[in-house]
């Protein structure tokens, strides 16, 4: 009789869940012109939880699931709701929203609800602004505004530094409290940006942490980090007073954590879809979880993180997605298999390196090429040459061209790459991207773009310059580190810094070489071949054509 009873209540329970599986279906069919998505993409979009994470490597069709289930949620929820889909940088947000545009459907429910495709940065600010900071101001996230920030604080703190330093304050100080020569103003700077993008804002939290993603040069001591301390606070006195209550980019997140209980359930999200989540800060994402009412849902790939890590879990952070909430995705469906081979053959320290044989691809093509020339006028020329042959032959194609020029916008308009496409084709920057590149139009315009902007977009033919020793690895953080390391650079800790950074510089580089859905070609100048950047040694000959260089030198 108990077996029987049982038996009942577990069909009666099945037949519910049934039920409401049925009355949630969504039909993707359709939805986005070209696009069909795979049953493991579906099962994805059908399931429902209050918090789930996406994952996948490149190509795997993270953003477009999560658009589905953007969509899915938008067609479902008969009473308005309000729902927000954001991520770390403007021109992935501004390629969302072209997408999604492409819909039909979104044209028939849009109405319905109100939906904000925003930045982090200016969602916070406007919610920020409503609660009462109308010093909170938005801001276009792409690397040139970044490094502009970044070099406006770096003034701030280099001024701050050398003035503590010659104070009686400073003199009074403990000798182990006294910093070193090497603890400058651009040191400062990253360590108080690091502080609060993990919320260490309080002494005592401060000086208890883990300080990880901030490497071991230049030395800090326990006892160095009360000093430090001191001028995290001396610097935010400074922005009070001297720069009209600035706000970094940093603070929004702190403000709305600190804030949350001034902040009316009118202005928090019943859904929100983060997409590259990777690339936000801690604070960012606690931010976000706490603004959510029903369901958030965030994707991201661990191997495409070129921003600074985190000490903290995702469980800490208050996303709880053990077991069925993390799903997936293994099939890739943009870049061809000959594409991922190589750049998956780039190895890193800090992620489990995917073997290639568990990965599976529904597209073959070409291998990669990576050409060598002399002079940068031949790099010029062929490039030009390429580009006109691909609209000749496949006239409806997306091509992008990715430098790792700094991100002066006036520098991009003077170089020579940039001065000879522009000649020839209709160009695109980042800047301009959300305004003029048009997925519609047959010709589509040259998108001319840094590696960290193109994260989370895609191009059919994909050119990557400076494809050299100075570039890949950047010269620069190189430098940055000797600086910092002073006569400390035949150390362990200098060897675990470098590393560190030879790490995320071969992500860019993965980035930037899984952009690319039919074709990649690699390219770098110098006054001999040997000037080909370090990371060559990962890959295999036989994954890429080489031309003017001998592969044998270099590949395994």
């Amino acid at each position: 009789m108990q077996m029987t009873a049982n038996l009942h209540r577990k069909r009666l329970d099945f037949a519910k869940k049934s039920a409401r599986a049925w009355q949630n279906y969504f039909n993707a069919h359709g939805l986005l012109p070209n696009i069909t998505l795979s049953p493991e993409q579906i099962s994805v979009v059908q399931q429902e939880e209050d918090q789930m994470l996406i994952n996948g490597s490149a190509g795997s069709g993270k953003s477009l699931t999560l658009l589905y289930k953007l969509l899915k949620v938008m067609e479902q929820e008969n009473e308005p709701k309000r729902i927000l889909y954001c991520s770390f940088n403007t021109t992935l947000i501004e390629d969302a929203r072209k997408r999604i545009e492409q819909s039909h459907k979104f044209h028939e429910i849009k109405e319905k609800h109100t939906l904000h495709m925003k930045t982090f940065h200016n969602m916070a600010a406007e919610t920020l602004r409503e609660i009462g900071f109308k010093n909170a101001e938005f801001l276009r996230i792409n690397l040139e505004n970044l490094r502009r920030y970044e070099d406006a604080i770096t003034r701030r703190t280099i001024a701050l530094v050398d003035s503590f330093m010659e104070s009686e304050e400073y003199k009074k100080l403990p000798p182990e409290q006294k910093l070193y020569k090497t603890h400058a103003g651009t040191f400062l700077m990253d360590e108080i940006l690091w502080m609060k993008a993990n919320g260490f804002i309080t002494e005592e939290s401060y000086y208890n942490c883990e300080r990880v993603g901030r490497g071991n040069n230049p030395r800090l001591t326990k006892e160095q980090r009360r000093t430090i301390f001191k001028l995290y606070e001396k610097y935010h006195e400074l922005l009070k007073k001297q720069f009209h209550d600035h706000l970094d980019l940093e603070d929004y997140a702190l403000l709305l954590l600190k804030h949350y209980e001034d902040i009316p359930e009118s202005l928090k999200y019943d859904y929100i879809f983060v997409d590259e989540v990777q690339d936000l800060q801690a604070m960012q994402l606690k931010a976000l979880v706490g603004l959510v009412k029903k369901s958030i849902v965030v994707s991201g790939d661990p191997k495409q993180r070129i921003y600074k890590r985190s000490p903290f879990s995702y469980r800490e952070l208050g996303l709880h997605i053990e077991g069925r909430k993390t799903r997936n995705l293994r099939t890739n469906y943009r870049s061809t298999k000959q594409i991922m081979k190589l750049a998956s053959s780039l190895q890193f320290l800090d992620e489990e390196n995917d073997r290639f044989d568990d990965q599976r691809f529904v597209r073959e093509g070409k291998k990669p090429s990576i050409y060598y020339f002399q002079h940068s006028k031949e790099l010029n020329h062929h490039l030009v040459k390429q580009i006109k042959t691909i609209q000749k032959n496949d006239p409806d194609s997306t091509i992008a061209v990715i430098h790792r020029h700094d991100a002066d916008k006036h520098g991009i308009y003077q170089c020579p790459v940039f001065g000879e496409l522009n000649r020839n084709f209709d160009v695109v920057t980042t800047s301009q991207y959300g305004k003029r590149f048009d997925l519609n139009k047959q010709k589509k315009p040259i998108f001319f773009t840094d590696a960290f902007s193109v994260k989370g977009l895609e191009f059919d033919y994909v050119f990557l310059i400076h494809f050299d020793r100075n570039h890949y690895p950047s010269k620069k953080r190189i430098e940055e580190l000797d600086k910092r390391a002073g006569d400390n650079k035949n150390s362990d800790s200098y060897n675990a810094d470098y590393d560190a950074i030879l790490n995320d510089e071969k992500k860019v580089l993965y980035v930037a070489i899984t952009r690319a859905k039919k074709e990649v070609q690699l390219m770098y100048t110098g006054k001999n071949f040997r000037s080909i950047s370090p990371f060559i040694r990962d890959f295999y000959k036989e994954d890429y054509d080489a031309v003017g260089f001998d592969s044998s030198i270099y590949s395994k």
